[in-house]
């Protein structure tokens, strides 16, 4: 499926928002908005939340600050589960060496279970102090800094670059007509009318808030020069033109505790789990010394004959 350049530019958008309004972790979101489609189905952000709740907070942040490498990281989870789907249809998982590899995954997982079970800190940390230390050290870094964000509305006129010169011109009269049109007239009812976006043109255009670090550049020029309701002159990319309108402007900002609170929480509740089970593991040593016979330790791991 092809996707209009800047439809992947929102996705990304609605992801970047989206880490940054979580309450119990960065990937809550307020709506359960389409973030991709894979033939004729939707992908949305609940299919795709509980990764990302998963991931540490450092790599929740430089998702959210890196459009290409988030786009990819929903990529690969969408690749993952058709090959999973694929695989389970096929019963895969029945395969011999399958079999093998699956026990030793349930051993690893009941053994790392447990020893999290173990770890797990207390329910009252981190405590509110500890949570306002380990923020004022992110903002130290500058790691919290939310881009300046732009609220937009779009008519699209679709026409790939490459295409005959009897269409180019087509295409690009038509959008030269609606640019004009939407000066003196109703933009939104325009889009809904006219728009070749189906998604956007249902919603008169409008695309919601996007980063400005996560929009097309030949767009984020156009946008960069309009005052609030501003509509630009039609814009150029490879999938077509695009007409824009500026609804409102949000300036950049240092996110709030608040605003992270839920997934730092999580990301030092993780930390504290990390050091409390390296601790009993070497309680666990201390208590069971292990002796390892080197010269018989090095024949198994001698590679056999015609392997």
């Amino acid at each position: 499926m092809k996707t209009k350049p800047i439809r992947m530019k929102r996705q990304a958008g609605i992801l970047m928002l989206v880490l940054w309004t979580s309450s119990a972790g960065i990937a809550a979101a307020a709506d359960n908005s389409v973030v991709a489609k894979v033939g004729d189905n939707e992908v949305r952000t609940e299919d795709l939340r509980p990764y990302f709740e998963k991931l540490p907070l450092q790599d929740q942040l430089a998702l959210s600050r890196d459009a290409a490498a988030l786009s990819e990281y929903i990529r690969s989870l969408i690749i993952q589960q058709m090959v999973y789907k694929e695989a389970l249809s096929k019963k895969w998982e029945q395969q011999p060496q399958v079999t093998e590899q699956i026990d030793r995954a349930r051993r690893q997982v009941v053994t790392q279970t447990y020893l999290q079970s173990l770890a797990t800190p207390p329910q009252d940390f981190p405590s509110s102090a500890e949570l306002q230390e380990a923020y004022d050290k992110l903002k130290k870094n500058n790691a919290l800094q939310v881009p300046r964000q732009y609220h937009l509305a779009q008519i699209y006129i679709a026409c790939a670059k490459g295409a005959d010169k009897s269409a180019e011109e087509k295409a690009q009269s038509k959008a030269e007509g609606l640019a004009k049109n939407v000066r003196s007239g109703d933009f939104a009812a325009i889009a809904k009318s006219s728009s070749e976006d189906a998604a956007s043109a249902a919603n008169g255009g409008d695309l919601g808030w996007l980063a400005e670090t996560q929009i097309q550049p030949g767009i984020r020029t156009a946008v960069a020069g309009l005052s609030k309701g501003g509509v630009s002159e039609p814009v150029r990319l490879n999938d077509g033109w695009h007409i824009v309108k500026l609804v409102e402007t949000k300036d950049p900002y240092t996110a709030s505790l608040e605003e992270i609170k839920g997934s730092l929480t999580n990301e030092l509740r993780s930390q504290r789990a990390q050091l409390q089970a390296k601790a009993y593991l070497a309680k666990l040593l201390q208590q069971n010394p292990v002796s390892i016979n080197e010269i018989e330790a090095a024949k198994l791991a001698k590679p056999k004959p015609n392997q």
